[in-house]
């Protein structure tokens, strides 16, 4: 019998949390075992009282959409809304690119393109952490298709090999170059450096739809050297007119969606700039530095009251856009201080009993019965970024896109929604990554280097429950100097030491060569000395 002092909700998770370790152990064994679990929790869930909600540790699943995205979009008024960038694309080539990702936060996005010739269409992860574009190009049981270059007349082999690790994951390949196009906008081509992928180790998901990555970063990114183009730039070096700009409109996963409004799962628009994706004005942050897109956060606050943590730590050692980054991911030190005004927040609303270290850590999920219980216990999130020496903007961060939402057979079977948390800790400086990027219109105008920021009209993730009308504010004055939240951390540092290294040594060439010389004269000049004293003593002696 269990102590008096346990209530009902501590029962439901003892229980919850014996059988979720039941079903993560006995997972891959007889389906006896599976239902045998259920039968406990569905008891458990019948006899025991509900409760705000319980921490759960049982196997994810990753979602699989099934709802057939419209690619067509016929909308003639649509067309004198677009601020077309590119002057050699009309309305129509842009609008055909809206719609051209799939997938979702927890796999990446990933785009068509076409490669070779003939044409062989493959789905690659787009990335703009990273700068080459890679393909699996021989047998991988992970991937359902590889480019076969044997199969292409327009392939030519460099034959240079490449290996690129990732935070998790690794890959190696061989470069080549081949004629590559964008499926949903064919003028977007062009012969591009492609890593044709032979030795993976972590680096492919089963579960997801791609074979490749296209990477979006700058040049200084690319692998083994900048001198291997990534596609974008290839595309822009070959079409003149065409202007350094592209933009991402990422939707993210949903925890329902009805019948009659399709998930739009993404849109990649290059060279262009639909402004309908966006729901008011686009605000901009200077690209500090051009290899990641390097920006800089001047401030982040949890329900409206600021860290009050010196800028720079935000920016140590660098922030960046990511999209091939899922969470949004922090310094340990502002990590820990965004989870603790996040709990400081919920504990008024009675979920801090459930949600632990595990939580944030993202070993367990939170599961509740009524999803909405998720966005009216947990706080908005802001990030401000820079916008000028004297102003800033600021991004609003709803629960709706931090609390990811995640499939588990156990939740399904109860009836219950999941979520994991969109922030985790980092040791190599911010990244805001694609739950960030999911509640907004990211536009990289590398023309201007510059990211902008729109409020996204994508479908919130519950849109039976919004919690934020607006999600973009400013910008706003001060007399603070934001550049200086920048962390200084430049190649020109090391390179200046390198240099000064290379003087000293060189001045000390110069000051000992005249001294080793006098030395050697002096040792001589003593030597030939001697040798004139010693044949004169010994002559002396010498009979006559």
């Amino acid at each position: 019998m269990l102590p008096p002092y346990f209530s009902n909700c501590d029962i439901r998770a003892f229980i919850s949390q014996i059988a979720g370790l039941f079903v993560q152990y006995k997972w891959h064994c007889m389906q006896s075992h599976f239902s045998i679990a259920c039968v406990v929790i569905l008891l458990l869930h019948t006899l025991v009282p509900s409760c705000a909600g319980v921490v759960y540790r049982f196997p994810v699943r990753r979602f699989h959409s099934q709802v057939v995205m419209a690619k067509d979009d016929s909308n003639a008024a649509l067309k004198s809304q677009l601020r077309i960038v590119q002057r050699d694309l009309s309305s129509g080539d842009l609008n055909d690119m809206k719609n051209n990702l799939n997938g979702f936060s927890g796999d990446g996005y990933y785009i068509d393109l076409n490669i070779g010739t003939p044409n062989q269409t493959m789905q690659v992860l787009i990335d703009t952490g990273s700068a080459n574009f890679a393909i699996a190009a021989s047998f991988d049981p992970k991937v359902r298709k590889f480019f076969h270059r044997e199969n292409s007349s327009t392939y030519v082999q460099i034959g240079t090999e490449v290996h690129v690790a990732y935070t998790e994951g690794q890959w190696t390949g061989v470069l080549g170059t081949d004629i590559v196009s964008v499926s949903s906008s064919p003028n977007i081509s062009a012969r591009a450096h492609i890593a044709c992928i032979t030795q993976t180790k972590d680096f492919f998901i089963p579960e997801a739809e791609w074979q490749g990555i296209l990477g979006l970063g700058y040049s200084q990114l690319s692998m083994p050297d900048r001198s291997i183009l990534p596609f974008w730039d290839s595309v822009v070096q070959e079409r003149k007119v065409l202007d350094d700009i592209f933009s991402m409109h990422l939707c993210g996963s949903s925890f329902s969606h009805t019948d009659e409004e399709a998930l739009m799962e993404g849109s990649l628009i290059f060279g262009g700039v639909i402004e309908s994706l966006s729901r008011g004005p686009i605000l901009y942050t200077p690209i500090i530095k051009q290899w990641y897109y390097e920006v800089v956060l001047t401030d982040i606050k949890v329900s409206g009251k600021s860290l009050k943590m010196k800028c720079k730590e935000f920016n140590f050692d660098k922030t960046i856009v990511d999209s091939g980054t899922t969470n949004i991911r922090l310094p340990t030190k502002v990590f820990q201080a965004v989870v603790d005004a996040i709990g400081q927040h919920i504990e008024t609303n009675g979920l801090d009993n459930f949600v632990g270290a595990s939580f944030y850590n993202g070993i367990d999920v939170l599961c509740l019965q009524n999803v909405a219980d998720f966005f009216s216990s947990f706080p908005i999130v802001s990030f401000s970024l820079y916008a000028s020496e004297n102003s800033s903007f600021q991004l609003d961060l709803s629960p709706q896109h931090y609390l990811r939402p995640v499939q588990t057979d156990m939740a399904d079977l109860m009836l219950q929604s999941c979520v994991k948390f969109g922030f985790s800790s980092s040791s190599s400086g911010t990244v805001l990554g694609a739950v960030l990027m999911e509640a907004f219109y990211v536009v990289f105008d590398r023309n201007s280097s510059r990211i902008g920021f729109g409020q996204t009209t994508c479908p919130l993730p519950n849109p039976k429950n919004p919690v934020l009308d607006i999600t973009i504010h400013g910008p706003f004055y001060s007399n603070k100097n934001f550049s200086e939240c920048a962390y200084k951390k430049s190649d020109s540092v090391d390179r200046s030491f390198l240099i000064i290294s290379y003087i000293m040594a060189g001045l000390s060439i110069v000051v000992a060569l005249p001294l080793f010389i006098l030395c050697f004269l002096w040792i001589r000049r003593k030597v030939t000395v001697q040798d004139e004293g010693d044949t004169s003593e010994t002559q002396s002696v010498l009979p006559s």
